[in-house]
């Protein structure tokens, strides 16, 4: 495994949402990462994006503050569903952006839960329930069964969604329609002395996808966001406030487009998917002979060996038949890139492999 990689082992956010959802008695699936809360309502917040990197560069500091680590790969998907869900990625199975199911017979986004080919959001739910190839529990609807009440707090487009019903369960869920309006919504919540929040905020991402984690307006946006709530929390002190990320960012240099690349084709039955920086594909000998030959950039981590089970923790039996053969992990800052659609695929900030950008993230207790 390259030198340079970040291998997630503890203090993850497995780890860290033991340590939250045992607070409440609840039976988890690791062990947590000793943080001391002072109240027992919480609030949970996940600045998509915040890698250690971008949270460093604000300047903004918290007196109760440690350096944790993502899962991997390194993505929002597999990250929110080992939070929210209490599992490993081995065990959940939600392990890209872009994961083949053979139940459904296609490589599909899971965030939209519909074909990566021709994006039109949850159009696999009617046939497919994501909850039946995904039978996994949210510790949001165990909280609401032991008595406890919660509130999730989520963008409005991704409001009722098959991966946000995932997450959170069928559960009280309250929306806001940007970063402002966010704040208040986060507020109300907080005033109705509610016994566990999340809260969920998209911004960093974005603009770092758009920008790169070190432009200034990436780093002037995490730093209002973390103003903002450092000023809010000051007014709830019967709240303990965890912050964290998902993931962080590193910045892209090269994009290497598979697309162009007919041999590798014609020796695949399905195309490379995945994510940007951690590729999936089939396990041949062929294929990693040509992978290996062609794109020695790329980490190879063959399924069933030790590596793969430490990347991706417990594997449940369950998931082993959807999870990739070959995983393919960036050594460098470039992107792999296959185009299932004909969408532009232009980014400057990017994530999903065990660089220390992507995978360093602040976990931070106020």
């Amino acid at each position: 495994m390259d030198n340079n990689f970040i291998i997630p082992e503890d203090k993850t956010l497995v780890n860290l949402s033991s340590d939250i959802f045992s607070h409440f008695g609840l039976k988890t699936e690791s062990e947590g990462i000793g943080l001391n809360y002072r109240n027992k309502k919480l609030c949970f917040i996940l600045l998509d994006g915040l890698g250690w990197n971008i949270y460093k560069r604000t300047g903004i500091k918290f007196k109760n503050e440690i350096k944790g680590t993502s899962v991997f790969p390194s993505t929002t998907s597999n990250a929110l569903s080992s939070f929210f869900l209490n599992k490993y990625p081995g065990q959940h199975g939600i392990i890209g952006y872009q994961l083949y199911i053979k139940q459904v017979g296609a490589i599909v986004n899971i965030l939209g839960y519909t074909s990566s080919a021709a994006y039109m959001r949850d159009s696999m739910e009617r046939a497919y329930p994501m909850s039946t190839i995904f039978n996994s529990e949210s510790k949001i609807t165990s909280l609401n069964r032991a008595g406890y009440s919660t509130v999730n707090i989520i963008p409005g487009f991704i409001n009722n969604t098959s991966f946000s019903n995932l997450l959170y369960g069928k559960n009280g869920t309250d929306t806001f329609s940007n970063i402002f309006h966010s704040f208040y919504v986060l507020e109300e919540n907080l005033k109705s002395k509610k016994d566990f929040i999340s809260f969920y905020l998209p911004e960093v991402d974005q603009i770092a996808h758009k920008l790169g984690p070190y432009n200034d307006n990436t780093v002037e946006t995490a730093r209002y966001i973390l103003q903002r709530l450092s000023a809010i929390m000051e007014k709830y002190p019967d709240y303990d406030f965890v912050i964290t990320a998902d993931h962080g960012h590193v910045e892209v240099e090269n994009t290497v487009n598979m697309g162009n690349d007919s041999e590798l084709m014609n020796i695949s039955i399905l195309p490379p998917y995945g994510d940007s920086r951690a590729l999936f594909l089939e396990n041949s000998k062929e294929i990693k002979e040509y992978m290996e030959k062609h794109y020695n950039g790329l980490e190879l981590v063959v399924k069933g060996n030790n590596e793969y089970s430490k990347l991706l923790g417990k594997i449940d039996e369950r998931t082993l038949p959807n999870l990739p053969g070959l995983i393919g992990i960036s050594k460098n800052n470039d992107i792999y890139h296959f185009p299932l659609n004909q969408r532009k695929y232009t980014m400057k900030g990017a994530h999903s492999g065990l660089l220390q950008d992507e995978m360093e993230i602040p976990v931070i207790v106020a």
